[in-house]
C-alpha cells in the first residue's frame, strides 16, 4: 500500500475548495456590469511514469488539477453587440435632434410659420380693400414683422442647436480620450499579472466595459494579438496599441468662414480661396474639426453617437451651396448628404431670399400713399454684396417701420388713395407656383415640414429597432457570460459534496494506514 491514494484525495480537496471559491466569486457579482462568469478548467492528472510502481493494467490516475481560471465569452457575441451598439448611439442621436428640429417649427400650430404666413397675406387681403386706412396698414405692418420674428427665431435656434451639438462633440472627444488611456492603463496592469502567470480575469472585465461604453460613442473594433497586445481601433484607424494611445484632438483653426462684417455683424466679404475648408455655407463660427492628434488626419467617423452629432450638425442634404459674392459665382460643394441643422437652415435662407425678392420686386414699383415717394422696399435687404444669410437678418424696412404711408398698393399715383392694384399682385404671390421648385410659399413649407417628419419618423424606428437589437445581443451575451444563480448554487452543491467526499477519503486512508502500522503484528502478544 501507497500514499498516493491520499495525494489523490488532497488533489480532490484542492480542486473543490477553488471550485467553491469560483463560485462564491461569481455570486458576489452577479449584479457587477461587465461581469464575466468564471469557471475551472480541471484536467485529471495522468498515471506515474516510475517504473515498476505499478503493473502497467492497474495503473490509476493521480487525480485532478486546476490547469487555468477561464473567462466564458464570444468575441463574436461581442463584435455584433458593439456594431449594433453603435448605430443604436447614431441613431439616438439623430432622433432626438430631429423631433426638437420639428418643435422648433412646431407645426401645425397658430404660431408655426405657415400660420404666420397665411396671417400676412390674409392681412394683405385687408389691406386691398381699404388701401388708405392706417389701421389696417398698421395690421399689415404688425403682421410683416411677426413673419420676419418667426424667421428670426427659428433660424437662431437652428444655429443654437449647431452650436450646442458642436459643444456636444467636444465632450465626446474628451470621453474618447479618457477612455483610451484608461483601457491603455489596464493594458499595463493585465500584461504585468498575466507575465506572472496570473490571471487577470476581473481587469479583463473591466476593459470589456470601456470598450462597451467606447462603442456607443463612435464604431469600434477591439481584438488581442498572438502576442497578448491589446489593440482597439475606432473608424479603421488604431486608437490604443497595447501601451500606446493615439488622441483624437478638435481644431477650430481648420475652418474658414465669412471674412469682413459690417458694424451690424453683417456679411461683407467671402473668401473663395479658403471656402471649400469650412462645412457649410451657413455654419456658426466655431465649429470643430476632429482630427487625430499626431498626423492631423481627419477622422472618417462611420458609427455611433458622435456620427449622429457630426451628421445633424453637418448635413445639408445633398444640396450644393450657390453664392454670388464681389461678382464671382462661388459654389460651395457639400461634403455631408444627411438631412441635418445645415439643411434647415439654406431652406430657411431660400424662403426669405424668395419673400424679399418677390416683395420687394413688387412694391419699388409702387408710390407712398401720399404720393412722393417710390422705389421703397417692402423688406430690408440684409447686405449688398451677396445673396446669403436672409433668414437672419430680414426685416421690414426701416422706411415702413417709421411711416405706415410708405406701404405702397398702387403703382399708378393717380389712383391713390384708393388704389390697390400692386396689392392684388402681392396678394397673387401667395398663388404663385413658380417661386420654389415645390411651388408656392405653401407648398414649400409642406414640403419641408413633410420631409422632416418623415425622417424624424424614420431615425425614431431606426433608434427603436436597433435598441431591440442591442437588447437581444446583449440577453445572448447575458445568457453565456452572465451569473446565474441557480446554475452557481448547483455547482456550490456539487464542489461542496465533492470537497467532503474527499476529506472522507482521507479519513478512510488514515484507518487504513493506522491498521498496517498499528495494529499488524500484535497477534500472540
Amino acid at each position: 500500500m501507497s500514499f498516493y491514494g491520499l495525494e489523490i484525495a488532497r488533489t480532490g480537496i484542492y480542486v473543490n475548495r477553488k471550485g467553491l471559491e469560483v463560485t462564491s466569486h461569481n455570486v458576489a457579482n452577479a449584479s457587477t456590469p461587465g461581469y464575466t462568469r468564471q469557471v475551472l478548467n480541471v484536467k485529471s492528472i495522468p498515471p506515474s511514469n516510475q517504473v515498476g510502481i505499478y503493473d502497467p493494467k492497474f495503473q490509476v490516475g493521480m487525480g485532478a488539477d486546476v490547469q487555468s481560471l477561464v473567462q466564458i465569452r464570444d468575441m463574436f457575441l461581442d463584435m455584433q453587440y458593439r456594431n449594433e451598439y453603435s448605430r443604436q448611439g447614431e441613431y439616438e442621436i439623430k432622433a432626438d435632434n430631429l423631433n426638437f428640429i420639428e418643435s422648433i417649427f412646431n407645426e401645425p400650430s397658430d404660431t408655426g410659420l405657415s400660420s404666420v404666413i397665411d396671417q400676412f397675406f390674409s392681412s394683405l387681403q385687408e389691406l386691398s380693400k381699404n388701401p388708405e386706412s392706417l389701421t389696417v396698414r398698421a395690421l399689415v405692418r404688425q403682421r410683416a414683422s411677426a413673419l420676419t420674428d418667426t424667421i428670426h427665431k427659428m433660424y437662431k435656434q437652428l444655429e443654437d442647436l449647431q452650436s450646442e451639438l458642436n459643444d456636444q462633440i467636444y465632450d465626446r472627444i474628451l470621453d474618447i480620450n479618457s477612455i483610451a488611456h484608461q483601457i491603455a492603463d489596464l493594458n499595463k496592469q493585465i500584461f504585468i499579472l498575466e507575465l506572472r502567470g496570473e490571471k487577470a480575469n476581473d481587469l479583463r472585465d473591466q476593459r470589456n466595459l470601456l470598450v462597451d461604453k467606447l462603442s456607443k460613442i463612435v464604431d469600434t473594433q477591439a481584438y488581442e494579438d498572438s502576442e497578448g497586445r491589446f489593440i482597439v481601433q475606432i473608424s479603421g484607424e488604431t486608437l490604443v496599441n497595447h501601451f500606446t494611445v493615439y488622441e483624437l484632438e478638435t481644431d477650430k483653426a481648420k475652418i474658414k468662414r465669412l471674412s469682413g462684417f459690417d458694424s451690424n455683424d453683417q456679411p461683407t466679404n467671402f473668401d473663395p480661396d479658403n471656402a471649400l475648408s469650412q462645412q457649410n455655407l451657413y455654419d456658426v463660427p466655431g465649429l470643430f474639426v476632429v482630427m487625430w492628434k499626431d498626423t492631423g488626419q481627419v477622422l472618417n467617423v462611420k458609427s455611433g453617437e458622435l456620427k449622429g452629432l457630426l451628421d445633424m450638425r453637418d448635413g445639408i442634404g445633398g444640396i450644393d451651396e450657390d453664392l454670388t459674392v464681389n461678382g464671382q459665382d462661388i459654389d460651395v460643394p457639400n461634403k455631408n448628404n444627411f438631412t441635418g441643422i445645415p439643411y434647415y437652415l439654406n431652406r430657411l435662407n431660400e424662403f426669405a431670399k424668395k419673400l424679399i425678392e418677390k416683395f420687394n420686386e413688387l412694391h419699388t414699383q409702387g408710390y407712398s400713399l401720399n404720393g412722393q415717394n417710390t422705389g421703397i422696399n417692402f423688406f430690408e435687404p440684409p447686405v449688398d454684396s451677396g445673396n446669403f444669410f436672409f433668414a437672419r437678418y430680414i426685416k421690414v424696412s426701416d422706411d415702413i417701420m417709421n411711416d405706415l404711408n410708405n406701404i405702397a398698393t398702387t403703382t399708378d399715383p393717380d389712383n391713390l388713395p384708393g388704389g390697390n392694384d400692386l396689392v392684388v399682385k402681392m396678394l397673387q404671390l401667395r398663388n404663385d407656383t413658380s417661386i420654389f421648385r415645390e411651388g408656392k410659399f405653401e407648398d414649400f413649407l409642406k414640403s419641408l415640414i413633410s420631409n422632416l417628419g418623415v425622417d424624424s419618423q424614420g431615425a425614431k424606428n431606426f433608434a427603436e429597432n436597433q435598441k431591440v437589437m442591442v437588447t437581444q445581443l446583449d440577453n445572448r451575451r447575458q445568457a453565456l457570460s452572465g451569473v446565474s444563480i441557480d446554475e452557481e448554487m448547483t455547482n456550490l452543491i456539487k464542489y461542496q459534496h465533492g470537497f467532503q467526499a474527499s476529506a472522507r477519503m482521507i479519513n478512510a486512508f488514515d484507518e487504513m494506514l493506522d491498521v498496517l502500522i498499528n495494529r499488524l503484528g500484535l497477534v500472540g502478544r
